[in-house]
């Protein structure tokens, strides 16, 4: 018996461990959106509630109209820097997102970026999964919620939009190369 119970709370301590290991908490509706999607079918998945809805968008057209009107835009690449090197929009700054490094250390980065600019936050992910925490985490820092955004799509609908990237992987004479 009192194996038994042992057993039982050397496993209830594990299953707290991933939690009380990580260096960033998950803002407050990201557990909600995991929670959700756990019980969604296959067909509720196409209706299923993007991540962190609290995040404003701007869409590629809208961010690709201020670049070339030479806007007050900064545009930031969330994404590792290899990934960064491979690919990214034309003009990018890399800031990576990493949800298991001390977010002091990332918020002394952050914190060098204009307030005075719109900075649009972008990755490589479906439905803004790294970018929309760095909006979040500018909010912490003090930004004005209207001068940080996510691009809506990301790094995908930029390409299928064929807007300007940068990077050792394209092909010779499609796009920008290299920076």
């Amino acid at each position: 018996m009192k194996a038994q119970i042992l057993a039982g709370l050397l496993l209830g301590s594990l299953a707290a461990l991933p939690a009380a290991v990580s260096a960033r908490p998950l803002p407050k509706n990201a557990q909600q959106t995991a929670d959700s999607g756990k019980s969604a079918s296959s067909a509720d998945s196409a209706k299923e509630k993007l991540p962190f809805p609290n995040v404003p968008r701007i869409t590629a057209e809208e961010v690709e109209k201020l670049i070339r009107t030479k806007g007050n835009v900064v545009i930031v690449d969330t994404d590792d820097s290899m990934s960064y090197g491979a690919e990214h929009i034309k003009d990018a700054v890399n800031i990576a997102y990493d949800p298991t490094v001390d977010v002091s250390n990332e918020d002394q980065t952050l914190q060098v970026l204009p307030g005075d600019k719109l900075i649009v936050f972008y990755c490589n992910c479906p439905h803004e999964e790294d970018s929309a925490p760095m909006v979040q985490e500018m909010w912490q820092l003090g930004y004005a919620h209207d001068k940080v955004k996510a691009l809506q799509g990301g790094l995908t609908r930029w390409e299928q939009l064929g807007y300007p990237l940068s990077g050792t992987d394209l092909p010779k004479g499609s796009q920008e190369k290299g920076e």
